[in-house]
């Protein structure tokens, strides 16, 4: 482990992320559901990413948020290089990167005209559980100097109880990477190879711990670039809500909600049993203690604001009833049962369907589907709920207000995504300047994707042999419905074409509206 990076792992870098909870649009949507005042971003706001990684996220709000001026901070000079490179292809002036330390950052260490007058967001993704409490601490520091008074932090982190079992697996893991000196990614590798062999053998914290074997089998599919950086950080530590909300109360933060919409509803993550516990407890911060041990919550999407302005119900509904929204998916994908925390939840069909037939046709505001003929049985706070989780399932999302600049400056990048989409299959994600945020593709969708950008042809037959010579590039393979690879590029075209015939006709037209294409 290299000195500068205080037990962090940093030999290799970090995923391509692009997260919706970090994005100005999500945070003040998820704010106004739970009567919080946002921050304005209908005019010129500033916004800080600590620990901004690959710089994914803050490119794709820089291109989509031309009224916005952005700051990345990675004390990771790999991260940063990248970041700035591709800021640069796509000629991006409203956003900066910068290698510095928490430490460093918290002594000053930022030129003081990214800041201004201060930030209106600040925004850690998981960094806050992976950092010592020397970072913690500089990671406080700077919130209370630099965020503005009515200002934004999002920070999400490993949480207690849910991780609770896990932590003597991660901490054994951490161990056998110590004592195996090696690339990060190897070393991870190694270890989790030995913990299964343990697990095999009948080891007896496996046997009182089903869900770590069950947790094991989860990880052997994931990216090991997520997986190192998880699991080989020295001061790797999940936090109790109570311990973050403290440590935000020194810069004057008070909690405003979860970003994660079902969580704000008892009714969809709660037992009943425990509502009537939960129900009994008067201090704010005890609730959201005892509800995470009702959850038995794994990891937190919290949101604190400083000086938490609480709206009343009808200024609440009038901030709601001016959103517009619009679907992310085709709209048969798009249904009526929602995944809540307590399982799914299934609408009525004379609530939803006329929604989503609106969502499909249009970008209606919620007031103006809340006017719907269908919907004059309803009242709104059941209206917007749904459309909340339509929001929380990533089947709709509120607009960006997406001005002909933001439109040209997604289109640079997504453009210079695009032709690297075509060497580094780590890139999934590309900028809508309709909704303000990073939309995904597969690993198939995104050579589509990178094809049309690149100027192909709607064309099946065309497209397909484009992603064919891609894949192979990438020394890929296709599979077939019996699950065989197939390589030779005669055999893959044809399976390449059905598989663009299927779901294009579907996929585009979600494309086009995103403004994607």
């Amino acid at each position: 482990m290299s000195a500068w990076s205080d037990g962090y792992n940093a030999d290799i870098a970090y995923t391509h992320g692009a997260y919706r909870e970090l994005t100005p649009g999500y945070l003040s949507y998820v704010c106004l559901l739970n009567g919080v005042r946002p921050p304005r971003t209908d005019r010129p706001f500033r916004y800080c990413e600590l620990g901004c990684g690959q710089g994914m996220t803050l490119n794709i709000l820089a291109a989509t948020h031309p009224q916005g001026r952005f700051t990345g901070i990675d004390f990771n000079p790999l991260h940063v290089a990248g970041a700035r490179r591709m800021a640069e292809e796509a000629g991006l002036a409203n956003v900066a990167f910068h290698e510095r330390s928490f430490q460093e950052v918290a002594a000053g260490a930022l030129p003081a005209a990214e800041a201004g007058e201060g930030f209106d967001f600040i925004v850690l993704h998981g960094v806050y559980s992976w950092v010592s409490p020397e970072n913690r601490r500089a990671v406080v520091d700077i919130l209370e100097k630099t965020l503005k008074p009515g200002g934004l932090v999002f920070v999400s982190y490993n949480a207690m109880p849910g991780w609770a079992p896990l932590l003597p697996l991660q901490k054994l893991m951490l161990a056998h990477a110590a004592a195996n000196p090696a690339r990060s990614d190897r070393q991870f590798d190694a270890a989790l190879g030995f913990v299964n062999r343990l697990n095999e053998a009948g080891a007896g914290y496996f046997a009182a711990n089903p869900t770590v074997g069950q947790h094991l089998a989860t990880m052997a599919g994931q990216d090991r670039r997520y997986l190192t950086h998880e699991y080989l950080n020295t001061h790797w530590e999940p936090l109790g809500h109570a311990q973050v909300a403290q440590d935000m109360a020194r810069a004057k933060l008070g909690y405003a909600c979860s970003a994660n919409i079902p969580h704000n509803f008892d009714e969809l993550s709660v037992r009943p049993e425990l509502r009537t516990i939960l129900a009994e407890i008067a201090d704010p911060t005890l609730v959201e203690t005892v509800r995470d041990f009702a959850m038995n919550q794994v990891f937190r999407r919290d949101i604190f604001v400083r000086g938490p302005d609480r709206l009343s119900a009808a200024e609440t509904a009038a901030e709601l009833r001016r959103l517009r929204f619009t679907l992310m998916v085709p709209r048969e994908k798009a249904g009526l049962a929602v995944p809540v925390p307590l399982g799914e939840l299934r609408h009525d069909p004379g609530l939803g369907l006329p929604i989503l037939d609106a969502l499909a046709a249009g970008t209606p505001g919620l007031g103006e589907i809340a006017a719907l003929p269908d919907m004059a049985r309803h009242d709104f706070g059941t209206i917007s709920r749904f459309v909340a989780l339509l929001v929380s399932a990533n089947h709709a999302h509120p607009l960006a207000d997406s001005s002909e600049e933001a439109r040209e400056a997604a289109g640079r990048l997504n453009r210079a995504i695009a032709g690297r989409m075509l060497v580094d299959e780590s890139l999934f994600f590309l900028a809508s300047p309709v909704v303000g945020l990073g939309v995904g593709a597969d690993s198939l969708e995104r050579l589509v994707l990178a094809g049309l950008l690149g100027g192909q042809p709607v064309d099946v037959q065309g497209l397909a042999g484009f992603v064919t010579d891609a894949l192979r590039a990438l020394g890929r393979a296709i599979f077939a419905e019996d699950g065989a690879p197939i390589s030779d590029p005669e055999a893959m075209r044809p399976l390449v074409a059905a598989k663009l015939a299927d779901f294009l006709p579907q996929k585009l037209p979600v494309w086009q509206r995103l403004g994607l294409l």
